[in-house]
């Protein structure tokens, strides 16, 4: 069965939509609102105008197993309060963001596939809220989770690789917990906390980056605990001056710090004496804050 408009799921209703192809709808693939429910399963959800489903209004589908790509926006938005579980789900090449979780909204997002995503992989802004665990997340042309403007979400036993910018960036009051997951191999910084933004990191390892592991800058700070951080090219954990992170019981080792390049160029360097590595200051100014691409 093919659609060439969007479904719409409202007013607790329950229904079954499976083994659909739903795609070039000019306002979306899916939209669930007002307390919608229901499953949402094996569909192929496709190069819509907008979103590919919308969540929004107290509603709680479950989507599992669905390829939602190639759309125009965002692969699944949630929005003022919008729930519900995404399983086991494919969520790839969108022009915007693979996931975008705001106001208040509050999904379990666990075991999916998210990747080439033009403006990042997961965006949690304005509020937002969610579980995301067990997820792969990669080869987002941005970064593969944002944090943002007083959102607050966990993020557990994630695999978070071979991103085109950062692997986790935390902005503008972001917070967030980040428990047991493995970051790595991404073109940025594993993790980069910027602007009054206070996330708590724990039994993470964060390895092989192409920059530091750990950067926290603009009068951010953070708690690490118990983490692993290594392999990494700029450092393990780089500080800019000021910033006083509280940090215990990390392992912080074999990063590639290139500590002579940074004495060279004028950084104050600050031994790190937890293994051997270093906590490198950065200049405040030095990273810039993406625009990001929101869904209507």
């Amino acid at each position: 069965m093919k659609y060439t408009t969007d479904i719409r799921i409202r007013t607790n209703s329950d229904p079954i939509v499976r083994h659909n192809k739903i795609h070039h709808g000019q306002h979306g693939g899916i939209y669930v609102h007002e307390k919608g429910q229901g499953l949402i399963e094996e569909n192929e959800v496709y190069a819509n105008t907008l979103a590919g489903v919308w969540i929004t209004t107290g509603s709680t589908p479950v989507l599992r197993r669905n390829r939602i790509h190639s759309g125009k926006q965002v692969g699944v938005y949630f929005y003022d309060n919008g729930h519900g579980k995404l399983e086991d789900n494919d969520i790839f090449n969108h022009l915007y963001s693979g996931v975008q979780i705001r106001t208040g909204s509050n999904p379990v997002i666990r075991g999916n596939k998210i990747w080439g995503g033009q403006n990042g992989g997961v965006l949690v802004y304005n509020g937002g809220l969610g579980l995301l665990e067990q997820n792969e997340i990669f080869d987002n042309a941005m970064a593969g989770v944002w944090i943002k403007t007083d959102s607050n979400p966990t993020l557990k036993r994630n695999k978070i690789f071979d991103g085109r910018d950062g692997g986790i960036c935390i902005f503008n009051g972001g917070k967030g917990v980040l428990e047991e997951n493995d970051i790595f191999r991404n073109a940025q910084a594993g993790v980069l906390i910027s602007t009054q933004s206070h996330p708590v990191l724990r039994r993470n390892r964060i390895f092989d980056g192409l920059a530091a592991g750990v950067e926290i800058t603009n009068n951010a700070t953070a708690t690490l605990e118990h983490n692993q951080i290594f392999n990494n090219r700029f450092g393990g954990l780089c500080l800019a001056s000021g910033v006083s992170p509280l940090v215990r019981g990390n392992k912080i080792f074999s990063n590639q710090d290139a500590v002579e390049k940074a004495v060279g160029g004028g950084q104050r360097v600050i031994p790190d004496t937890t293994w051997n590595s270093y906590a490198m200051t950065v200049p405040a100014a030095r990273r810039t804050h993406p625009r990001h691409r929101h869904a209507l």
